[in-house]
């Protein structure tokens, strides 16, 4: 089943923290802020900056920021590397698809869900 795991949530807080606070920010401060964990938010921050949704400045004056403007849900998600299955065969790994009858019933309920998150914005 799919869950909102930590790593999404606070990726998405992040991402919206950084989206009403335009310019650059410590990850020390966003933690502090936020309430996250520090080692924990640089392991988000570096899967976001990785997919080009964040960027870093080194130095003494360096910092987090948001290089993406409109970014969806779908997208920070995705960089976090989180499963947007909703369920295993949605995957492509369910053995049974065949003869269980509802595939088709999932495949529409997964597209439906992708739609929802790559249309929603923070």
């Amino acid at each position: 089943m799919l869950k909102i795991s930590s790593s999404w949530e606070y990726a998405l807080l992040l991402i919206k923290y950084l989206s009403q606070n335009p310019g650059t920010h410590t990850i020390a401060s966003v933690s502090e802020k936020l309430s996250i964990k520090e080692p924990f938010l640089r392991k988000i921050t570096n899967k976001l900056e990785n997919t080009g949704i964040i960027t870093s400045h080194k130095g003494r004056y360096g910092g987090i920021e948001l290089l993406k403007r409109e970014v969806s849900v779908y997208d920070i998600l995705l960089a976090v590397w989180e499963d947007l299955n909703i369920t295993v065969c949605s995957g492509g790994k369910c053995t049974s698809s065949e003869t269980c009858g509802i595939s088709p019933t999932i495949a529409n309920i997964q597209r439906g869900f992708d739609t929802i998150l790559k249309i929603t914005r923070l």
